[in-house]
């Protein structure tokens, strides 16, 4: 008896879902074909999509999909099988629809404009870190580009703290996007008084393409760095305004890219209201770099040296002293004194045990010791420096960088130690245990 009740309903219900999905799939694909062709930003691509989705083989394999859930993602993965833009998605969620109609009202709109506008920088606007390395290279760590209008002070103050740097680093590489008026801002840093071209923006409309340029500012508050070495750390996660920024300063040959091919987000997108429970986040704006007359999009940005993102610091901390070292910069014997360091760790060396022990013994009135499983140098009875390998020739004090120690080798044992001290002539202790 219930099977002959339940087997009734469950057809109902699977016609119930499928007349559904057959009328959210005609009213759904109706609306965003319209919205692309319209309003994507490539032509060309917004006319074959548009197409696609008003195609009835299209509308068939939609109303095949058993859920909302699914005709959205049925849509999404369609389209980009023409697009290939990691922008452009069908979204199933009527909280967001409601969140964002909330948003558009007008009240909301200034209440949102006001609060941003007296926005506490919690996060320093994006700014994370900035200091000087060891060698006099400027560091400095952004993890999101502000509005210019906000963070723009910030930028100021770390650029006039680091006006006196010999190369500097910029890491994005947890840096997933922002502002572009932040990134002109930045740029505009490292080049003259002569504005340059960094990218035009296109933005399609109502069936109307615009262009934008951005090009960098005459004027920069603070110090202008137009011959500094700028290197520039990325990951994969460096995205957005993250790339736009590394994509032009590697075109312009202004800056070295070290680390990981970027992410591939370049077209900027809106989350436009297709009914009350979808939403389609549309790429209707673009960069197009004017030397290339292309962009990052899917692709990324390819770094000049390609490494880990762990180890992109010492990679670039190394090039850019090997850099100045080339040149003959002014501070030419700091940078080459601290450059070994950094190489080596560049070289991301762990120590072993037979490596240890080629070091321990007694090197005159000097001697090197393992004591509680760390390395020390003691010299008489006095007490003694923990000391570290970098690789099996350098050896660095832990408590102080003025001096380090270097192996000297012969048949593959270690027979001398010669010590290094910044501005002094270097001495060698023979060993003699």
């Amino acid at each position: 008896m219930n099977n002959k009740i339940l087997k009734p309903l469950a057809i109902g219900s699977l016609v119930l879902c499928n007349s559904v999905a057959a009328a959210d799939c005609r009213d759904v694909s109706q609306i965003i074909a319209n919205q692309l062709e319209y309003n994507y930003v490539i032509e060309n691509t917004a006319t074959t999509l548009a197409q696609l989705m008003r195609s009835q083989a299209f509308l068939s394999g939609c109303e095949r999909q058993n859920s909302s859930e699914d005709i959205a993602e049925f849509m999404t993965l369609e389209l980009n099988k023409i697009a290939n833009d990691k922008h452009l998605s069908v979204v199933y969620d009527p909280q967001w629809v409601n969140e964002l109609k909330t948003y558009h009202s007008s009240a909301q709109t200034k209440a949102f404009s006001d609060s941003r506008a007296m926005e506490t920088p919690t996060d320093n606007y994006g700014f994370k870190k900035v200091e000087m390395l060891d060698g006099n290279i400027g560091y400095l760590d952004i993890r999101a580009f502000s509005d210019s209008h906000l963070g723009g002070e910030t930028l100021e103050n770390a650029m006039k703290f680091l006006q006196h740097s010999d190369g500097i680093i910029i890491d994005l590489r947890n840096n997933f996007g922002g502002s572009p008026f932040m990134v002109t801002s930045l740029a505009s840093y490292f080049f003259d008084l002569d504005t340059v071209h960094l990218s035009t923006f296109e933005q399609r409309a109502n069936g109307v393409l615009t262009q934008t340029q951005d090009w960098t500012s005459p004027y920069v508050p603070g110090p202008r760095f137009k011959d500094t070495p700028l290197y520039i750390l990325t990951s994969s996660n460096s995205a957005s305004a993250a790339e736009s920024f590394s994509y032009a300063m590697k075109n312009l040959t202004r800056a070295t890219i070290v680390g990981e091919v970027t992410a591939g987000a370049a077209h900027g997108r809106s989350a436009e209201i297709v009914n009350n429970n979808y939403i389609l986040t549309l790429p209707s704006t673009r960069p197009v770099d004017p030397r290339t007359k292309d962009n990052w999009e899917r692709k990324g940005v390819k770094p000049h040296i390609e490494t880990s993102s762990d180890n992109a610091l010492n990679v670039a901390y190394a090039e850019v002293l090997n850099t100045l070292i080339n040149i003959k910069s002014s501070n030419l014997h700091l940078h080459e004194w601290v450059y070994p360091l950094v190489k080596a760790k560049s070289n991301q060396y762990q120590p072993n045990q037979s490596d240890i022990n080629k070091i321990i013994g007694t090197y005159g009135e000097r001697k090197i010791v393992l004591k509680n499983d760390k390395l020390y140098y003691q010299y008489l009875d006095e007490p003694g420096y923990e000391i570290e390998l970098l690789d099996k020739e350098t050896i660095i004090f832990k408590a102080f960088s003025e001096a380090r120690l270097h192996a000297i080798y012969k048949d593959n044992k270690v027979i001398a130690v010669k010590m290094l001290s910044f501005g002094e002539e270097p001495r060698e202790f023979q060993r003699t245990m």
